[in-house]
């Protein structure tokens, strides 16, 4: 995925929501954008630099260089870059693209939009802010004046384009060009400060009618990540301006800051747009407004507010702890572009820890191997700050399911704890056909993946490998019916039982409306123990039907080692299907078992063993999911367990690492209405009861 790091070195995830092949251009009499007028920094009073740094601010972080060795090497990777943009050639951006493509279908122009409305001028914008803050530092004039000419070359931009995206990108890369026009205005001539606000002017025009297309439209599913950076745009240019009735907008206008925070986040601070690498996608432009008006002294600053539900945008900051894996991923659900993301580098919680100051926000800051630019103005950061207390854990309102093998500071620093994620959450903006879908962590690593190949495209939320494969269920560890994706809907699967145990943790859910596949009902046990997982996939149909569960191990770097997997040598080719999805996967083979499915992965020095009971299995599958969409690239291990009929039961047993080697397991007869399932892992034996799915009616 394509990511583009701007301004004071934050990572935005883009997207641009799912919307219809269909959907109408803007109509100039619907909606109705806030009016601008004319946008003039002579009347400004304010002292510069002022918005994005403070005078007191700039002379700290010239005293700090001095003191601590960490700002020490964020201010010589800065003063890298900036003596590597003194060598940008500088060239006019040309606008004649856009007329090129103006009447293609919208959906078919989303690489060029992505590359000319912000590749292209934030190829400018970036080092311009770069440069800016290096003379704040160093006062050297080739910096400034650089800086300058940068600015200047990106002051005719027309924002003529119109297409879904616009608003934000044009406001991610205008933002880097305001924070430069606010460090360097007393520097430039009268002429250059008119041009500049003209095309302040400009911009903001540009994002109000892009604003008001997606608020009339419902775009995104109507509450979207774009419509904050819209607000974003509004904000920062009513500060900057004095202009109150925009920052009055951008808070609590159409669809502002407040309303999001009211509507977007669910459970305790998640953001609701079905992909947790999306959290901060809505949540950075708030912070970097927040921070801003901290630095301005406004009462109260948007990290100060409690909207009418309760909201308050800290909760979306400390959320994000309670869904994370031991060794600090963010779970891939939805779509993350085949990341694997931490959150201790996301630069955000360096805004978060100078707005609130709280020892977890310490924590992430202080192990983030590169700190962003902003981490300069971070004076303090607690050596000591420890990851806050976690647990085992449900979001009822997304339908996720997280159960932990350790709590609190074990979790974190053990070495030995494991997670087990189930989702059956409904489906927004960002989601996958991914229902029932199960994820497995250890300490270092994700064991069971959640997979996406990797587009190598520039713009990867609209490729053809993020809309043919990665969104489907081949990409995820569920079950699919007749080779066919599920139906992605609102509506939220049944969770039939939560438990939080100290010996056994265990989460079922299920779908006994039919919700997924018509004429099909499904339900997922998962149980949690010290030594083992168990993982019970029952499905019920209503006529004869193909049903293959599907798994994924690790990463591209995975083997099967031949002396751990015999039934390798009994496989023979298999052809996968050449239609739909099925044909990004390749070197398919197969064998059909005969007693107990014993299969092992590594990846590195770790392991994932697998042990699944053979009833009724047509055939073992093994085949390459691609790691990217390039035909040359690596491939992620995937097994795809076959049954065919009116109904199966997958029951599995995951081991993670070497704390047991092999178990022993096998069903019981069936008791008080319940399956009963034993498992011997070394010589401790447990049973299991697990609820027996009705069939459909």
């Amino acid at each position: 995925m394509r990511r583009i790091v701007w301004g004071l070195g934050w990572t935005v995830f883009l997207s641009a929501g799912i919307v219809r092949a269909d959907a109408p251009k803007p109509d100039a009499d619907k909606g109705r954008p806030f009016a601008i007028g004319k946008l003039d920094s002579s009347v400004a009073q304010s002292q510069r630099p002022s918005l994005f740094a403070s005078q007191r601010e700039i002379a700290t972080a010239i005293r700090r260089l001095h003191e601590d060795s960490a700002h020490g090497r964020v201010y010589g990777r800065l003063l890298k870059r900036a003596d590597q943009h003194l060598g940008i050639e500088i060239k006019p951006l040309d606008d004649g693209w856009w007329d090129a493509i103006r009447d293609k279908p919208w959906e078919q122009t989303y690489p060029e939009i992505y590359e000319n409305t912000l590749l292209k001028p934030n190829a400018y914008a970036r080092p311009a802010a770069d440069l800016a803050l290096a003379w704040l530092l160093t006062k050297k004039d080739s910096y400034a004046d650089k800086a300058i000419a940068l600015v200047m070359n990106l002051a005719n931009y027309s924002f003529r384009a119109e297409h879904f995206d616009v608003g934000m990108n044009y406001t991610i890369w205008a933002v880097n060009v305001l924070k430069a026009y606010d460090a360097l205005l007393p520097r430039m001539q009268e002429e250059q400060r008119r041009s500049v606000d003209a095309f302040m002017t400009r911009l903001a025009a540009a994002v109000a009618k892009n604003d008001a297309y997606w608020i009339a439209n419902d775009i995104g599913g109507g509450v979207n990540n774009h419509l904050a950076w819209h607000k974003l745009a509004f904000g920062l240019l009513g500060m900057f301006y004095d202009r109150p009735d925009m920052v009055e907008h951008c808070l609590h206008g159409p669809r502002g800051m407040v309303p999001l925070l009211d509507e977007g986040l669910l459970d305790d601070g998640l953001w609701r747009e079905s992909s947790l690498v999306y959290q901060f996608a809505a949540i950075a432009p708030m912070l970097l407004l927040a921070d801003c008006q901290r630095r301005a002294e406004v009462s109260p600053a948007l990290h100060e507010v409690v909207t009418a539900k309760g909201r308050k945008l800290k909760q979306a900051c400390d959320a994000m702890f309670g869904v994370l894996a031991p060794d600090g991923t963010i779970p891939p659900i939805g779509d993350a572009y085949g990341q694997r993301a931490k959150l201790s580098a996301n630069p955000v919680y360096e805004y978060a820890y100078r707005l609130w100051g709280d020892d977890a926000y310490a924590w992430l800051v202080r192990i983030n191997p590169e700190p962003s630019d902003y981490f300069l103005f971070v004076t303090y950061v607690r050596k000591r700050a420890l990851g806050p207390p976690i647990r085992s854990r449900l979001y009822p309102e997304h339908g996720y399911a997280f159960l932990r093998s350790h709590s609190d500071e074990d979790y974190w620093d053990g070495g030995r704890a494991r997670c087990a994620f189930l989702t059956y959450d409904r489906s927004h903006v960002h989601a996958h056909a991914d229902k029932l879908s199960l994820m497995l962590f250890g300490p270092d690593r994700m064991y069971l993946s959640d997979v996406e190949g990797k587009a190598t495209v520039p713009h990867a939320f609209s490729s053809r490998i993020q809309g043919e494969l990665n969104r489907g269920g081949l990409s995820h560890n569920t079950v699919m019916i007749d080779g066919r994706d599920q139906t992605c809907g609102p509506r939220m699967l049944k969770l039939v039982e939560y438990d939080d145990q100290r010996e056994e943790k265990r989460v079922i859910a299920a779908d006994e409306e039919e919700l997924l596949y018509k004429g099909v009902r499904q339900m997922r046990t998962v149980v949690m123990t010290s030594d083992y997982v168990l993982d019970v996939f029952q499905v019920r149909c209503k006529e004869e039907r193909q049903i293959d569960w599907i798994a994924h191990a690790f990463s591209e770097k995975a083997i099967m080692p031949e002396a751990a997997n015999p039934v390798l040598a009994r496989c023979r080719p298999f052809t996968l299907p050449t239609e739909g999805a099925w044909r990004w996967l390749r070197d398919g083979r197969s064998f059909t078992p005969a007693d107990t499915i014993r299969l092992e992965w590594m990846e590195d020095a770790a392991t994932l063993r697998l042990c699944m009971l053979p009833d009724s299995v047509e055939r073992v599958i093994f085949c390459g999911y691609p790691a990217t969409d390039e035909p040359t690239s690596g491939s992620i291990p995937m097994t795809i367990v076959r049954q065919r009929g009116r109904q199966a039961i997958f029951a599995a047993v995951w081991l993670m690492g070497e704390r047991v080697r092999q178990v022993e397991f096998s069903r019981l007869a069936d008791r008080d209405g319940k399956m009963v399932f034993q498992v011997t892992a070394d010589d401790r034996q447990c049973e299991h009861p697990v609820p027996i799915l009705d069939a459909p009616k």
